[in-house]
């Protein structure tokens, strides 16, 4: 074997030996604490046709929002929240936030429901930091609640693997559905609307 073959099977050993470490270490992430399930065809649609006890509990958390109030998930036990993930660096992130905003001032106005915008402020080679989301929502005169994620540690509970994703949780603090995408206000009052029929 001549040394440009043994060099081209050199790194073809290398990227192949990559790839299978990557995908062991994706495959471990998601069984590891898996206590969510995992995606099946009635998640990411809007309906879910699940009882009341097949829903799994949202994983309680405390993050602090941009106003520095320390924030509890179960806070807003009695409410439907919509938890979505997300960050400045995040082009369909950012295409769903101006209708997201205005669902989260529909949410409001009628107070049975609320929108909280839990952005990854982990820093790192993307460089989010609580400043540069502070000047995001105020450039675009958003006004919906934004929790920082400084750690990636409630991200990590909620098994988020691609952003954006946005949870539903029930009124009992319950996981009724997730969307992982991009999704509009459409989807967001069809999912409202089907919660509050429920009671």
């Amino acid at each position: 074997m001549d040394k440009k073959n043994l060099t081209k099977a050199i790194v073809s050993l290398a990227v192949l030996t990559v790839l299978l470490l990557g995908a062991y270490y994706i495959s471990s992430r998601y069984s590891k604490n898996n206590d969510y399930a995992s995606p099946d065809t009635s998640m990411g649609t809007g309906s879910n046709d699940n009882t009341d006890r097949d829903l799994p509990l949202a994983k309680d958390f405390e993050l602090v929002d941009l106003e520095g109030n320390t924030v509890k998930l179960s806070d807003y036990r009695g409410k439907i929240v919509f938890l979505n993930f997300w960050a400045t660096w995040c082009g369909p992130c950012l295409k769903e936030m101006p209708e997201f905003n205005e669902a989260s001032k529909d949410f409001e106005n009628n107070g049975d429901a609320i929108l909280l915008a839990v952005n990854l402020t982990t820093g790192g080679a993307r460089g989010e930091t609580e400043d540069k989301v502070r000047k995001f929502m105020n450039s675009n005169g958003y006004t919906m609640k934004v929790l920082l994620d400084k750690t990636g540690k409630v991200a990590d509970q909620y098994k988020i693997y691609a952003i954006p994703t946005t949870y539903v949780i029930d009124k009992d603090g319950r996981i009724y559905t997730y969307y992982e995408g991009t999704i509009n206000k459409n989807v967001l009052m069809n999912v409202y609307n089907e919660l509050r029929e429920q009671g």
